[in-house]
């Protein structure tokens, strides 16, 4: 295989939209068992999702350009995650002005990232103890 096809991040990123698309249809079942509005909640976590994979995208690449950078591990980290975390905070904050549908939903979106890493950890640990 090429280097793009074991690249453990556009693995991630494929994972994330494969699983948005089962949670996507996991959502508009819960949506209309509780009458709540499916346009809201699908636009707050679809927003919710391309903000966590922009959030991924500018983590992996702020870390590869630290990496390169300090030699002893000394620098001023914190600011590209205080950056980040201001973006979700912004994200949240204007989806809970649409509705508290959107917010929920956006809510489910940011964490895609983090629960496709985590179901990847269990698939991989059963995986190793096949072998």
């Amino acid at each position: 295989m090429t280097k793009r096809h074991d690249d453990p991040i556009r693995a991630t990123f494929r994972r994330v939209l494969m699983l948005s698309m089962i949670v996507t249809v996991i959502l508009i079942g819960v949506t209309y068992l509780l009458a709540w509005s499916t346009i809201h909640v699908l636009i707050g976590f679809f927003i919710g999702v391309a903000v966590n994979l922009l959030n991924f995208w500018l983590m992996v690449m702020s870390a590869k350009k630290l990496l390169d950078k300090s030699k002893n591990g000394i620098g001023v980290h914190g600011l590209g995650f205080l950056g980040r975390l201001g973006l979700y905070a912004l994200c949240l904050i204007l989806m809970a002005q649409l509705s508290l549908a959107a917010f929920l939903g956006t809510a489910v979106g940011l964490s895609m990232v983090g629960l496709a890493l985590k179901l990847n950890g269990l698939f991989l640990k059963d995986a190793d103890k096949e072998k």
